[in-house]
């Protein structure tokens, strides 16, 4: 683990022993490592040091380790983070997914699962990650926090526009068939004209020049550099 060995590792774990025992590991595997009790601490240090890997507990005082990853989220989307849970609950799981997790380790944590996960990390950390679709000048579309952003405000989606737009950003720069937003966007069949009224929100919202019409087959989304 050449790359691992170069970099930062900041360890969140509100549990004495298990902090003790990983860390003892860890010290040995990299550049530097950072140890924090809880979630506050570990993202004071996040910001502090930048590290390029974040292992952490869920379950911590004064702030959880899934609400301190999204708060590192929107710092950073190329920062590696490993969650370590007992618990298996789906929720959790869906949670640590939609934050573009490396890994999600269930206790007790094993040497052997814990190497895996970290050299999972190796692919990822020269990697530069463009998750903004600018869709104009002070307005974009972030993939990985699913939210737009038009003149440094957060600007509420639907569910059913949210889930359109995605779709045009896929697909560019090819554009996107009717029978594909009837199938993928809508859960029932619906009509053209329910389409130009989705359209219509969604421009609204944008502006009138980010979504193409494509006379009898679809539309196209309209990104800028």
């Amino acid at each position: 683990m050449e790359k691992i060995k170069k970099s930062s590792i900041l360890y969140i774990e509100d549990d004495d022993v298990t902090r003790e025992n990983i860390s003892s590991y860890l010290k040995r595997i990299c550049k530097n490592l950072y140890i924090a009790k809880d979630g506050q601490e570990g993202l004071s240090l996040f910001k502090e040091y930048e590290p390029e890997i974040i292992i952490t507990d869920i379950e911590m005082p004064n702030l959880n380790g899934l609400e301190m990853a999204k708060k590192i989220r929107n710092i950073s989307k190329t920062t590696q983070i490993i969650i370590t849970s007992a618990y298996t609950d789906q929720e959790y799981l869906m949670a640590a997914v939609n934050l573009q997790l490396i890994q999600y380790i269930v206790k007790p944590i094993s040497l052997p699962k814990l190497t895996n996960a970290l050299k999972d990390c190796e692919s990822f950390l020269d990697e530069t990650i463009d998750t903004r679709k600018y869709l104009g000048q002070d307005m974009f579309y972030d993939i990985y926090t699913k939210e737009f952003v038009k003149n440094n405000e957060i600007i509420s989606l639907s569910k059913i526009e949210r889930s359109f737009l995605e779709l045009l950003l896929k697909n560019t720069p090819a554009p996107t068939s009717y029978d594909a937003i009837e199938n993928e966007v809508y859960e029932f069949s619906t009509s053209r004209n329910a389409i130009k009224l989705l359209v219509k929100s969604l421009r609204a919202k944008l502006s009138k020049d980010a979504i193409t019409n494509l006379s009898g087959f679809g539309y196209n989304i309209n990104l800028v550099d």
